[in-house]
């Protein structure tokens, strides 16, 4: 799960906001999302996030409840674990999201989350600082 570390600019706290859940789509705290037509997805692979989510929730199929987001705002710093082993991959890389939507890969071709720092040496589990950035573009 993404967990707000800090920010390095202003507001100094994550801007909570709520927003239209997915029919169908469980949700939990610290899943990346970002809004799709309307609803919160999942972002996951090379999809820069807009919002982490900020409760635990199972949408039904009909009747969904707007749910609680942290926005995530330029110069706000992420804790999460790293989902395979990165141990080759420098801090400064850019990594994709895994499809959890809630730890980051080792993939560095086509990422959203640089790495600020490793919480050890990038054994699959260990922790990770992120911030999230633009992903390059194709052909670059």
């Amino acid at each position: 799960m993404f967990a707000f570390r800090k920010s390095n600019t202003h507001p100094v706290t994550p801007i909570i906001k709520t927003l239209p859940s997915k029919a169908s789509t469980t949700y939990k705290l610290g899943d990346a999302l970002v809004l799709s037509g309307g609803v919160l997805e999942k972002a996951t692979g090379g999809t820069k996030p807009e919002y982490i989510c900020a409760c635990n929730y199972t949408a039904p199929a009909t009747g969904m409840e707007p749910i609680a987001v942290y926005l995530i705002s330029p110069g706000s710093e992420w804790d999460t674990t790293f989902s395979a082993a990165a141990t080759s991959i420098s801090e400064g890389a850019v990594v994709t999201i895994n499809t959890d939507a809630a730890q980051v890969t080792a993939t560095a071709t086509g990422g959203v989350a640089k790495i600020l720092k490793k919480h050890g040496t990038g054994a699959s589990g260990e922790g990770v600082t992120v911030t999230f950035v633009e992903p390059e573009a194709s052909g670059s």
